[in-house]
């Protein structure tokens, strides 16, 4: 009952809301002058005024019909952000949990997979970097970006498979054809109760023929020190990133563009950050963690002038490597102290190679257009050995076992959208794509005695399938001068796959579908100074795809059943003068689960779905003298308690709901900026909130807490 009055509160509060932005949106239009130079010149520094490729074509944030967060480079800087995770308090219903290099987790609007594929498309520029299965995807570092856009709710038409709460894409800095520049940075840290850190990065930007080509050359090294101690060390949680990206742009005329891009990046960590109360741990062997990843796309675009041809050619190889000692699970499992420890070793390769068309008509005109098709082949491969060490009574023999996987996948996309304008002030779209895969995967599981003869037991085994599905997009839009108010249906999908351990319960598991229901409105008014974006979603999630823990201990993949829910975001930007941005962020979900099943009852949450995140932040710069000008940043984020729900855990001697705790972390930063160069300091987690971020379940055996207080000093020059 509680929850349906919930929804009735959220359904009210966003009626009101799009009912006041019909009322006033073509008022605060009359005092807008397009004619006046210095009102443009001032809009140009606007959030509404942010170009955005969401749609596959340059437009304003302010005119898309999907609600949008498009942090931009300046605003990277101000919170001296780094990576996704950095940002996450600044998007509206985005949430991430970083669980060690290549085992990020990251959800929109509650659309959550902790364990399981990807629901979240993730893209470099034009090129999809989400993985074939569970494995995270490659962690991509905010390094010489020019912006990056989180579109949320499902975009089934544009970005396809996995993006069904929504897609993140990274627009990477465009080389300059005609300037030479550049820029270098360093940085120290230090965290409370750890390690020292320190970051040295920067560009350079050369043209090779001005005016026609140029070479933009980014790199990045980071040392993350390390807080955690350890009975056998201290510290010992530290972690290094080291990311390096070339992009050449050709353009020997204004009608035909080729740029060609390559990015290297590796993380690695001593060993994840598991503790019982953010500072220490009782675990005496390191879980080391490794990602490491190649990707290289060709873009080449021809403007025939009514319609762009645009082919995008793409690869990634990326590796993943973990340790976990799972010792103390498998304890619990049996009831009694059978193991010492058991060092479960994972290693994974995973390539993919695509090529996309796509034409996109010119933006002029009441009809507009855009169709494509892709076509891609990806193929893992896996090998996870386990070691169990007994204990000094030992109720087992010495085994191990191992599990070598592979996996193909082959898919190809057409897609298509629409936009028709009614009316000067009324547009319809409506768009779909048809996703057909081809999966074809195998194991082969051995089990043997490690003080005996050799191998005891092998069991092989194989399935393919071919999954296909439609999924559309409609939507309609009233624009008002530069605000409007939209109305959407969308559905997105996730595909299926297979359970092949031995004696499986589940061999195959089907697609799940996820239909959004969307009205939303972005409101610019008083003269660009303040801007508003909101929306109100009803989201229908049939067939949920979850993982489940086995009677001995091992995973398999169920259809657990539906759910449905209301949310809604809210983004705000007032700018009251040239020197001071206030910004306000808040996302709510309330989707829970309708259905029993294996692992979840009616009336449970999503896994790890906070109900509510908030963040608030404010930007001071005056300008002190003719000499330097000031830059103080400060943001305050709150991210309420969630939890991850295995019901079927319980039967096994474990608790099946484990929580995380609410917090609130406090960062700021101080900068002096000289012109030709710039010193800052900065501070994360002020008041040194300590609380965790992902619980203790299952393998996981102890929880994730936020990193202790950071401090630093950098300093950046430009030439």
């Amino acid at each position: 009952m509680a929850r349906i009055f919930a929804s009735k509160r959220v359904f009210s509060f966003a009626a009101v809301l799009l009912a006041s932005a019909a009322a006033v949106s073509p008022a605060f239009a009359q005092d807008v002058s397009p004619s006046d130079e210095e009102g443009e010149k001032e809009a140009a520094t606007t959030a509404s005024t942010i170009v955005v490729t969401a749609n596959r074509r340059s437009e304003l944030i302010s005119e898309v019909p999907i609600a949008i967060s498009a942090i931009t480079a300046e605003e990277f800087e101000r919170r001296n952000a780094l990576s996704l995770d950095d940002l996450q308090a600044a998007v509206p219903g985005l949430r991430l949990v970083d669980i060690g290099p290549g085992s990020q987790r990251i959800q929109l609007r509650g659309v959550s997979q902790y364990l399981g594929q990807a629901t979240v498309g993730n893209y470099v520029d034009e090129f999809s970097v989400t993985n074939l299965g569970p494995a995270g995807i490659a962690e991509v570092q905010l390094l010489d970006l020019e912006r990056v856009e989180v579109l949320r709710g499902p975009q089934p038409t544009l970005y396809g498979e996995s993006s069904m709460g929504g897609t993140i894409r990274y627009i990477t800095a465009r080389p300059d054809l005609d300037e030479f520049m550049g820029s270098v940075t360093g940085e120290i840290s230090t965290i409370k109760n750890g390690e020292e850190g320190y970051r040295a990065e920067g560009f350079i930007n050369v043209p090779i023929a001005p005016g026609v080509a140029a070479l933009r050359i980014a790199a990045q090294h980071r040392d993350i020190g390390g807080w955690i101690d350890s009975p056998v060390a201290d510290d010992y949680n530290d972690r290094q990133i080291t990311t390096i990206r070339g992009k050449l742009l050709v353009e020997p005329s204004p009608q035909f563009s080729v740029s060609a891009t390559v990015l290297y990046n590796e993380s690695k960590q001593d060993s994840i950050s598991f503790s019982l109360d953010g500072l220490n741990t009782a675990q005496t062997t390191l879980a080391p963690g490794s990602q490491d990843y190649l990707l290289g796309y060709l873009e080449a675009s021809y403007d025939f002038g009514p319609v762009e041809l645009l082919s995008v050619t793409g690869y990634i190889d990326q590796n993943n490597i973990a340790r976990r000692d799972t010792g103390p699970f498998f304890n619990t499992l049996f009831g009694f102290p059978a193991f010492t420890s058991v060092l479960s070793d994972a290693d994974g390769n995973f390539e993919r190679i695509s090529q996309e068309l796509r034409l996109t008509s010119d933006s002029s005109g009441s009809f507009r257009y855009l169709l494509g098709g892709i076509y891609a082949e990806g193929k893992g491969t896996g090998l996870a050995l386990s070691t169990y060490l007994p204990a000094p009574r030992p109720a087992f023999g010495i085994f191990n076992d191992s599990v070598a996987s592979r996996t193909k996948s082959e898919t190809i996309a057409v897609y298509g959208n629409i936009e028709l304008d009614l009316l000067d002030w009324l547009t319809i779209e409506a768009g779909g794509r048809y996703f057909r895969e081809k999966l074809d995967q195998s194991a082969v599981t051995t089990l043997f005695n490690a003080g005996g003869p050799g191998v005891n037991n092998v069991t092989t085994r194989g399935r393919e399938a071919t999954f296909d599905t439609f999924n559309p997009r409609v939507s309609i839009t009233a624009n008002f001068d530069g605000s409007i108010i939209y109305a959407s249906v969308a559905k997105g999908f996730r595909s299926g796959g297979f359970n092949l351990a031995p004696q499986s319960p589940n061999p195959t598991f089907d697609p799940e579908s996820l239909w959004t229901y969307e009205a939303g409105t972005k409101l610019s008014f008083l003269d660009g100074a303040a801007y508003i974006e909101a929306a109100l979603y009803y989201q229908d999630y049939a067939d949920i795809q979850s993982t489940n823990v086995t009677p001995l201990g091992g995973t398999a993949v169920f259809n657990s059943g539906a759910a449905d829910g209301f949310g809604f975001d809210l983004a705000l930007v007032l700018k009251p003068s040239e020197t001071f941005q206030f910004t306000a962020s808040l996302g709510h979900n309330d989707v829970s689960f309708t259905t029993t099943a294996v692992d979840k009852i009616a009336g449970d949450p999503l896994d790890m779905v906070p109900p509510y995140n908030i963040s608030v932040a404010a930007d001071w710069t005056p300008k002190v003298s003719d000499s330097f000008d000031l830059l103080v940043h400060a943001d305050l984020n709150y991210v309420d308690e969630a939890a991850i729900i295995l019901r079927q855990l319980g039967a096994l001697g474990f608790e099946p709901i484990a929580p995380t705790e609410s917090r609130v972390l406090v960062n700021t930063r101080i900068a002096a900026d000289f012109g030709a160069f710039e010193v800052y300091a900065f501070g994360t987690n002020l008041l040194n909130t300590l609380k965790e971020v992902n619980p203790d379940f299952g393998a996981f055996v102890e929880p994730i807490f936020t990193q202790p207080r950071t401090i630093g000093l950098g300093v950046q020059a430009s030439f």
